[in-house]
């Protein structure tokens, strides 16, 4: 069944109603966390029944958690439905698939983290209690998410996360993945089937609050939100910051496309002319060559969608949320770029394709800028803005192994600063087009050594062609297929010369 494109009046009381969400959910947030931050102070002796405090801290981290995710959702769908260009919706629809992965993974585990999940210490409190109806419910809400899962959140799916989130070795991945989102709906019917299990989450949690008369502090003053709302402030004057990036994307966009047209360039010719797999293999190292460029790019559409989506965000939690996420690219882009630790550096694109290509060459303004930048990505790496472990974790994963960092995450969202997280950026942006310098750079010293060493190969294989063709010319075979072979093989000596 063809799905129809959903008219700009669906897309905007859609947009609408997802903004509506900031006003019911923030409250709901914020009575979470003050609710659960205040029984996580009692101790034994304040207490008759620990498994019951246990079962009220587990119910309420689910309420936290279902409206930190309601938000989460919102914010990138929103953000898609603000894009201009097929780029930018791209660069924020990556991340329904990431919050989906995530979310699901803080409740119900993959793999081996499935004993850590919430789910499952939920499902031991529960017997420990020994509430048939508890265990009941539980048992089927779980079935229902089950569904999720087998259609949703696979191998495929978390490997599409782990690419929106770190990026990868090999950028051409990234760019395959990036290029399959061709439209909105299948990321809105993702987020829409999360949605339901968070709708199921709601009447379950709520359901069990009023059975077991648990306390909930209705407000949101304890945090002082009013105030870090007045605080926290970028001035973007007239929109130019706003209105340059969308030309940014639109232009870095059609420049990413043609450089990896060029990169699959080689792989075409392979299959065209049915030559083996060493005609590409030969031209690796000068394709690899290329790769820091690739990531200089996405962190630059990436950066740039983020910075708008905050500059154009109505609502304070939507704003903060954003910020999170420059956090995010700041934090895994440098990674793979330069790195924070010995090993991230030594497995680098700019140690790999970049410094150790550059570090002999005989141009002093090369070597000059090599030093020069070298200098500044140490000041990146050690920068405690940027190489914040802490702060990445919780802004990536709800859970990560047995910590729960819904509450972490939350305190950093209410107090995370525009003018400090745009700084981080800045500073990673400013070094970029140095960098893109020295990548084409080393790609010349790249090719020119390539280019010999394919010269010196390719004059040998014309010299056996050249045999082969003089053999061809004296056998005593069929005209017409001696003329056929003779050609094919002038077409592999015309494509050698080149």
């Amino acid at each position: 069944m063809v799905q129809n494109p959903a008219s700009k009046e669906t897309i905007q009381k859609l947009y609408e109603n997802m903004g509506s969400n900031f006003i019911v959910f923030v409250p709901q947030l914020c009575s979470s966390v003050s609710s659960l931050e205040r029984l996580e102070q009692l101790d034994e002796n304040e207490c008759e029944d620990m498994n019951v405090l246990e079962l009220w801290k587990m119910l309420l981290k689910i309420h936290l958690f279902s409206s930190l995710v309601n938000l989460d959702l919102s914010t990138f769908l929103r953000a898609n439905f603000r894009s201009t260009s097929d780029t930018e919706k791209r660069c924020n629809l990556k991340y329904v698939n990431v919050v989906a992965c995530e979310s699901y993974n803080y409740l119900f585990g993959f793999g081996n983290d499935k004993d850590s999940a919430i789910w499952q210490v939920f499902r031991i409190l529960a017997a420990k209690i020994n509430n048939d109806e508890l265990i009941k419910d539980i048992d089927d809400l779980e079935q229902r998410a089950r569904e999720f899962e087998n259609i949703y959140a696979q191998r495929e799916d978390r490997d599409k996360r782990n690419l929106s989130i770190h990026y990868d070795s090999d950028p051409l991945n990234v760019y395959n993945f990036l290029s399959q989102i061709r439209d909105e709906n299948p990321e809105i019917n993702r987020a829409s089937a999360f949605l339901k299990i968070l709708d199921d989450l709601s009447v379950f949690v709520n359901k069990y609050i009023q059975k077991f008369q648990i306390p909930l502090i209705c407000s949101t003053n304890n945090y002082d939100i009013d105030i870090w709302e007045k605080i926290n402030h970028f001035p973007d004057k007239n929109g130019k910051l706003f209105n340059n990036l969308d030309e940014k994307i639109a232009s870095l966009g059609k420049q990413l496309d043609r450089t990896v047209a060029q990169c699959k360039r080689p792989k075409i010719v392979q299959e065209k002319l049915n030559l083996d797999d060493t005609f590409t293999e030969r031209l690796q190292p000068l394709a690899k060559s290329i790769h820091p460029g690739l990531h200089i790019f996405f962190i630059y559409l990436d950066l740039a969608s983020a910075i708008r989506a905050y500059l154009s965000s109505e609502y304070y939690f939507e704003k903060q949320l954003n910020l999170r996420r420059i956090n995010i690219v700041v934090y895994e882009g440098f990674k793979h770029l330069y790195g924070y630790t010995d090993s991230d550096h030594l497995e680098s694109f700019w140690q790999q394709n970049i410094s150790s290509v550059l570090k002999e060459s005989t141009n002093t303004s090369l070597t000059d800028s090599l030093t020069k930048i070298e200098s500044e990505l140490k000041k990146l790496a050690v920068d405690k803005g940027i190489n914040n472990k802490q702060l990445r974790e919780c802004s990536v994963h709800y859970r990560y192994k047995n910590r729960d960092n819904t509450i972490k995450l939350f305190h950093a969202l209410v107090k995370a600063n525009p003018l400090i997280e745009m700084n981080k950026a800045l500073k990673l942006l400013k070094i970029l087009p140095e960098l893109t310098k020295l990548n084409t750079g080393s790609i010349g010293v790249v090719y020119n050594s390539e280019y010999e060493k394919i010269k010196f190969t390719n004059s040998q294989t014309m010299a056996q062609i050249d045999s082969l063709l003089t053999i061809i010319e004296q056998a005593n075979i069929v005209p017409e297929s001696k003329q056929k072979t003779i050609d094919s093989m002038n077409k592999i000596k015309r494509l050698l010369s080149i």
